[in-house]
């Protein structure tokens, strides 16, 4: 009889064990799923992405630059993008950073009170599938942008977030290098008032466009 009923308890309790043991396979397996915790790449905090792109699926650190961090979720990608050299990185048609995104954003970007830094911000493909959103601080030669790739939902109040971001994490971000003080880097093509709006000229005849930025965010050379 008492052995009896240590059997029937060795048997509860290896049922116990094995329900235990599938209940953490199964944990394992859906915490694949989880929310990866911030901060991001050691800097972009969470509470600033997850309204952004939603649930942070997964996180890379490139080597690109002075900083280069992507940041994945349900709704979009978020890649933030620190430069020593903003006219090789976001200049485009041999002028510097600061003429590309004038064309683009279409006008003198924000200043940012205490620093000789301007911000440029604008949503690119507005009412689309595709609409993405774009926000750069450009302080001298130096620069730090912030943008949606494949975003679901980008308009105007993902260009304001992204603005104070940038304004948030670009002292951070480019603290230390000295092309902040430098020449923005020359001009080959002068804005012309004669040319459509978006269009850059050389010497009062129609050259490249200004375009809209390239896939990876950057409005490229």
């Amino acid at each position: 009889m008492l052995q009896f009923k240590f059997s029937r308890v060795t048997s509860l309790l290896a049922v116990v064990t094995v329900v235990l043991v599938v209940a953490s396979v199964g944990c394992a397996s859906g915490c694949a799923g989880d929310s990866v915790a911030g901060p991001y790449c050691g800097l972009i905090a969470e509470e600033d992405v997850t309204p952004i792109v939603g649930r942070v699926t997964e996180v890379e650190e490139g080597s690109d630059g002075v900083f280069y961090c992507s940041i994945e979720g349900e709704r979009a990608v978020l890649a933030a993008h620190g430069t020593a050299d903003s006219w090789v990185a976001f200049g485009r048609g041999g002028n510097n950073a600061f003429t590309t995104l004038e064309a683009i954003a279409g006008g003198e970007g924000r200043e940012v009170p205490g620093t000789d830094a301007r911000v440029f911000s604008y949503v690119f493909g507005s009412g689309t599938e595709s609409a993405n959103a774009y926000a750069y601080w450009l302080e001298g030669r130096a620069g730090f942008a912030m943008y949606t790739v494949i975003a679901e939902d980008a308009d105007e109040s993902t260009v304001a977030a992204l603005e104070e971001l940038v304004i948030k994490y670009a002292p951070q971000v480019l603290d230390g290098v000295a092309s902040r003080t430098e020449d923005p880097g020359p001009n080959r093509y002068i804005p012309d008032a004669s040319v459509p709006s978006g269009r850059l000229s050389a010497d009062g005849t129609a050259a490249s466009s200004a375009a809209e930025p390239t896939s990876a965010g950057s409005p490229g050379q």
